[in-house]
């Protein structure tokens, strides 16, 4: 089964991943400096993160949120240690060129491919917009969590419907139970058609685990979640300025 990264996702940007490690930088750009800023990250990207065979950067903005025109690099691989770009000459690079033009916030989170809880059959490169709903689960109720998750993703590949969606969760640096799951579309008109695409889905999820299940699991899915910290952005990713996409 063809599964895409975010992004995009990752996510959404569509390679295969089965064990897939990452990184998330949020970036504010000083006033003024953002295509100034896109320069500099799209030469970076070309000259150090250009090629399959070394380390992935993904760039995407952020549309829709409080974070609303920050910039976010997402850099994968099949193991924490190939994230490892401290001291490399593209790092030395970003010190010097990029970073006097942006401000980090939040600092880095590591984050993990959830492939149980992940469906995407869309052509990898395709997709350019994610809607990305962070989730903060309670410790005690992680397993209604992934119990909903896990079955909406079978629940997508039984509807029979073209559809990208990836979970991602914190493993070090972020908050603890933080989940970032994916819906990826080739543009805005794709968050229009989950009106139809969802209610399939949902079906789906009844006909396999039950009638009434999808009521019931979403119910405990909801009283998983913490009460502060839940919320919703929109991602656009930016290729000129990311690496290329790839199969993992």
């Amino acid at each position: 089964m063809k599964k895409s990264i975010l992004f995009i996702f990752a996510l959404t940007l569509c390679f295969n991943a089965y064990s897939q490690e990452g990184w998330v930088s949020y970036y504010k750009v000083n006033d003024g400096q953002m295509q100034t800023a896109k320069d500099a990250i799209a030469k970076k990207t070309k000259k150090y993160n250009g090629s399959t065979d070394g380390e992935l950067i993904y760039t995407f903005q952020v549309e829709a949120g409080e974070r609303a025109q920050q910039l976010i690099r997402f850099g994968v691989g099949p193991t924490m240690a190939s994230l490892d770009g401290y001291d490399s000459d593209g790092y030395k690079y970003w010190m010097d060129n990029v970073s006097p033009l942006i401000n980090n916030v939040g600092g880095t989170e590591y984050i993990s491919f959830n492939e149980q809880a992940s469906f995407d059959n869309v052509t990898r490169g395709t997709n350019r917009v994610s809607k990305v709903l962070h989730y903060n689960v309670k410790r005690s109720k992680g397993a209604h969590f992934w119990k909903f998750r896990n079955n909406v993703a079978k629940a997508a590949a039984e509807s029979d419907q073209e559809m990208s969606l990836n979970v991602w969760t914190t493993t070090i640096g972020g908050a603890s139970g933080h989940v970032l799951v994916f819906y990826s579309h080739t543009d805005y008109s794709g968050f229009d058609g989950e009106q139809e695409s969802w209610p399939k889905v949902i079906e789906a999820y009844n006909k396999l685990f039950g009638a009434n299940s999808f009521e019931t699991d979403q119910a405990l899915f909801n009283e998983s979640l913490e009460m502060w910290g839940n919320y919703s952005e929109i991602w656009r990713w930016l290729p000129e300025l990311s690496s290329p996409v790839t199969e993992m």
